[in-house]
């Protein structure tokens, strides 16, 4: 969550883009992010991709694939990490998650 200086200083921002040029902002205004499913899903996929080029990888002695492997699992933990973070930031925000809708 963002402390209230710099909330208030994205609020700014907006207001001052919305009076500046309207129908930019009203092009951007409706836009909604996708959906938790989708990146649940995405990150699934990738995890299965990162444990194939590993595994592949070491059984065809390849090193590329190897390094490749395990260089995606370990973003991977980081991004794992990071989702929990924010999801738990959330619940303690007070904002309903997705699964709890």
């Amino acid at each position: 969550m963002l402390p209230d200086r710099e909330r208030h200083a994205l609020r700014e921002i907006e207001a001052e883009l919305k009076a500046s040029d309207p129908a930019f902002a009203a092009a951007f205004s409706g836009r909604t992010l996708r959906s938790p499913r989708r990146w649940n899903l995405l990150l699934v996929l990738c995890d299965v991709t990162a444990a194939v080029m590993l595994v592949v990888g070491l059984f065809a002695r390849d090193a590329a694939l190897v390094l490749w492997g395990t260089v995606s699992a370990g973003a991977l933990v980081a991004w794992h990490i990071a989702r929990a973070e924010s999801v738990r930031e959330s619940t303690e925000d007070g904002a309903a998650t997705a699964g709890s809708a």
